[in-house]
């Protein structure tokens, strides 16, 4: 899985339109085994579609974005997480934590 961080440096941006660059995690068995810094140059939401199919981005996490973006990021596959805060890397950490959850919770519903 490859999560997206709308950050400012190492933290989540407070808004994802206006971030300064993305922080990518790479994660295996809900680990994270790689990361990287893609700047963030103004462009649109159709060029953020371009870049995230690009890299194979499966979520993307950030504090807050616009009802058209999340639509037209969620239309195109991508999960949208929001109102996450601090630290990329924890947040990313998090959103991680929260889905093996939900996997254990499925798992033992259906035992």
């Amino acid at each position: 899985m490859r999560i997206a961080v709308a950050s400012e440096g190492l933290d989540v941006a407070p808004q994802f339109a206006q971030c300064a660059n993305f922080n990518y995690f790479t994660t295996k068995s809900f680990e994270i085994v790689d990361s990287q810094n893609i700047p963030f140059r103004s462009c649109t939401i159709d060029d953020c579609v371009r870049l995230f199919k690009t890299i194979g981005t499966d979520a993307i996490i950030c504090d807050s974005i616009s009802t058209v973006s999340q639509r037209i990021l969620t239309d195109q596959g991508f999960e949208v997480v929001q109102q996450a805060h601090g630290n990329a890397l924890q947040a990313a950490q998090r959103y991680i934590d929260a889905r093996a959850r939900e996997l254990d919770n499925e798992v033992y519903d259906r035992l």
